[in-house]
């Protein structure tokens, strides 16, 4: 069943869209010029909500805190994994290789929590059959129409994000996935 929250956290998640169009629309240096402060203040105040009670009591009562996962409560937010993923995915690959991993995370992870928290029935490690179809259905789309992707690789870089994805690995996905996904299409070029 998706709830009123589940539906905020994946608003919030493609929202964070505008950060594979930006890079499309601009180079790496625009976008990192920008990213990296804005990362950098976040994850003081990902951390400092740890230590700081008057801050951790308004964050949880004004800003995250709804939607902060219980996972998330003790250590960094997903949000906090994904501005980090998104800075080293831009630096490690090239371009279209960047775009199409961070496009994977933002939109393949948000089909498969609506899918298999809509319609999930069958259960693989704390997950749903359902959702990483979604996953997988969605990473093809985005590497077969995305252009200057190798669409063999890409293929391959769709499924292992997939595997990523569903299996119980302590790393946060939102860190795994556009970093395993780029990986692939990178190496796999030749």
């Amino acid at each position: 069943m998706i709830t009123g929250i589940e539906i905020k956290r994946k608003m919030v998640h493609l929202a964070t869209l505008v950060i594979p169009v930006g890079y499309a629309l601009t180079t790496d240096q625009t976008l990192l010029t920008f990213l990296i402060p804005f990362f950098l203040v976040y994850l003081a105040v990902d951390l400092l909500r740890h230590f700081h009670k008057g801050l951790a009591s308004l964050f949880q009562e004004h800003f995250f805190g709804r939607v902060l996962r219980e996972k998330e409560k003790p250590t960094l937010m997903g949000s906090t994994f994904f501005l980090f993923a998104s800075i080293l995915t831009i630096l490690l690959f090239p371009k279209p290789i960047a775009i199409v991993s961070l496009l994977i995370l933002i939109l393949s992870d948000t089909a498969a929590a609506l899918v298999g928290k809509a319609i999930g029935r069958i259960s693989i490690f704390g997950k749903t059959l359902e959702g990483t179809m979604a996953f997988i259905f969605t990473s093809l789309l985005i590497v077969w129409i995305y252009p200057d992707v190798d669409r063999f690789s890409g293929s391959f870089a769709a499924l292992g994000a997939a595997l990523i994805e569903l299996l119980p690995i302590p790393l946060d996905d939102n860190l795994t996935i556009p970093l395993i996904a780029g990986a692939i299409m990178f190496y796999g070029m030749g």
